[in-house]
């Protein structure tokens, strides 16, 4: 229907009365503008127009603000509008809410950008897309001063990045854990903030090397939620610099780690210095709560600092702390867990495994660890592996202020070492006590007398 048929349509449907010049001009082209406004079927246009004035002003360095409807909007495959929007590298791109979610294929980001998800937008992963064992929905590699955030609604809810993870799961698909929902390699000055980031193929945020083994630098991750995400809720290959806070972690389930955190480099060049996480619940995983793997690291590494600050683990498949080291090589440094809860994990509050007593110094302050291993003949609320080497045993754990309510009629605390040994022969700077809660009573332990 062209537009001046539709024009008349309008004027008849609203039976506009006889107007004479001035005013009739007026009337009639605002009904025009209207009319025009129309698609053929006479209801509204889908959100979004292209605006290619206003793209034309951003290219020209004359806006440093944009919308991605400008581009387009396409409710069926918005990629190709998404990178186009993105490679204009205006400093502040809005993924504006549309009547659907903005479908889309792989992204790659870029530097100095900041991408705001306005309240109520929903980004998703083309279905039948992601074919490739390592696509990301949204890539980083050695970018400088990024921001990915969202804006809550009025009742908190956050905005949505969404990946088809039953579909990766499928025959249709070649197996991977690669297929990530934000991915940086490598980059510099990064905020990721309140967005919930749910489904992926792989992890709901990884934190990789660049080339030449970079690791990321000041990075905070903030007010997000990883929810239902393949392989972890967050993963930290290296990083420097990392704050994790007021971050839920939850519900991770189809392949291993299913950790909601896991800090687990992949070389002995890579670091995890000054990294804290804090705020942070992880809850329901199919793995651990918060996992530190350094098998890869070595002496020669730099040293390790982690800290967990106020977080809770709780109902998680397998620990609520799991620190596995290597016990030929292990690299030295620290973690700290300071007013950390863990309740109702099915294994360890705490397990530590191939550390020796001088490589990772754990220090635990006001921490409580509450019906943990309740069910499992293995491990206990408190577990300890130790190593091979009789010059090198396991240790180095500082308990300040901590607390164990375990109704099993069981030592708190398991030591294992060489078969046939005690736990005093095979360990070494255990430090502090264990305040032991059972049937209502408590009482006060030395570490290494609750593992006897």
């Amino acid at each position: 229907m062209s537009r001046v048929r539709r024009l008349i349509g309008v004027v008849n449907r609203y039976r506009l009365p006889p107007m004479r010049g001035l005013f009739r001009i007026v009337v009639v082209g605002v009904v025009g503008f209207w009319a025009a406004a129309l698609p053929a079927n006479g209801a509204p246009l889908a959100p979004g127009p292209q605006r290619p004035k206003l793209v034309a002003e951003v290219r020209e360095g004359r806006r440093q603000e944009a919308r991605a409807s400008w581009w387009g909007f396409d409710a069926h495959d918005s990629t190709a509008i998404l990178q186009a929007a993105i490679n204009s590298k205006v400093k502040r791109l809005i993924i504006d809410r549309q009547s659907s979610p903005w479908m889309t294929g792989p992204l790659t980001g870029v530097s100095g950008q900041e991408i705001v998800f306005e309240s109520g937008t929903e980004l998703v992963a083309l279905k039948g897309a992601y074919q490739g064992r390592s696509d990301c929905l949204f890539t980083f590699s050695q970018c400088e001063g990024v921001t990915v955030r969202g804006e809550k609604s009025d009742a908190g809810e956050l905005p949505v990045i969404r990946m088809q993870k039953e579909d990766y799961q499928s025959d249709a698909y070649q197996k991977s854990e690669w297929r990530h929902g934000l991915a940086f390699f490598g980059c510099r000055d990064v905020r990721v903030e309140d967005l919930r980031i749910e489904k992926t193929g792989g992890d709901g945020i990884y934190l990789g090397t660049g080339s030449d083994k970079i690791p990321n630098g000041n990075v905070l991750i903030k007010g997000v939620d990883c929810n239902a995400n393949h392989r972890q809720g967050i993963s930290i290959i290296s990083a420097e610099n990392l704050l994790i806070d007021h971050c839920l972690l939850r519900n991770t389930a189809g392949t291993a780690p299913q950790a909601g955190i896991d800090f687990e480099p992949n070389d002995p060049a890579d670091v995890l210095i000054n990294c804290v996480v804090k705020n942070c619940v992880a809850s329901g995983n199919s793995g651990t709560g918060y996992q530190i793997c350094t098998q890869s690291l070595a002496g020669r590494s730099k040293p390790i600092s982690i800290a967990l600050d106020d977080c809770v683990s709780r109902g998680n498949t397998q620990h609520a702390v799991h620190l596995c080291s290597a016990p030929k090589d292990p690299p030295a440094g620290r973690l700290k867990i300071t007013r950390f809860l863990a309740e109702d994990d099915a294994m360890a509050g705490l397990a530590v495994q191939f550390n020796p007593w001088d490589a990772i110094r754990i220090d635990l302050d006001d921490v409580t660890f509450r019906d943990c291993a309740k069910a499992d003949t293995f491990f206990a609320p408190l577990y300890l592996q130790g190593t091979d080497f009789v010059d090198r045993p396991a240790g180095g754990i500082h308990f300040n202020r901590v607390t164990v309510k375990d109704e099993v009629d069981r030592p708190p605390f398991f030591v294992r070492g060489r078969k046939g040994s005690r736990p005093a022969e095979v360990t070494r700077d255990l430090t502090g006590e264990i305040l032991l809660q059972r049937n209502g009573r408590e009482r006060t332990v030395e570490a290494l007398d609750a593992a006897e």
